[in-house]
């Protein structure tokens, strides 16, 4: 059998990324969202880039914004979305560093052709 060491996930940069859902977690912080992507081409083909959020979205948070990329507009207060229409949909998402030297998905926008 061979292994290949991971480095703990994809370096900062924009990927090509198909959504594969939403699940809930519970962490150090209290309820959360965790959302993912699984990256499409280039080296890190197969990978899963992550944005863990609280769970509940406003026009300003990390939740909401993440909407917005899914959806492809800005949100509304009171919108109410159907995350599950976007799965499988592909995005351009931007990956960028954490400052424990990690990486998260910073920004998530349509594909082009989507």
């Amino acid at each position: 059998m061979k292994l290949v060491v991971s480095s703990g996930g994809v370096p900062a940069g924009s990927y090509l990324a198909r959504f594969v859902g939403v699940e809930s977690i519970d962490n150090d912080y209290g309820p959360g969202l965790s959302w993912q992507w699984e990256v499409l081409t280039g080296p890190h083909t197969g990978q899963m880039v992550r944005r863990i959020t609280t769970v509940t979205p406003s026009v300003k948070n990390a939740c909401g914004k993440v909407l917005s990329g899914l959806v492809g507009k800005p949100v509304a207060a009171g919108e109410e979305l159907n995350v599950a229409e976007s799965v499988g949909n592909s995005y351009l998402v931007i990956v960028a560093e954490t400052t424990n030297g990690g990486t998260r998905v910073e920004t998530v926008t349509t594909a082009p052709g989507e």
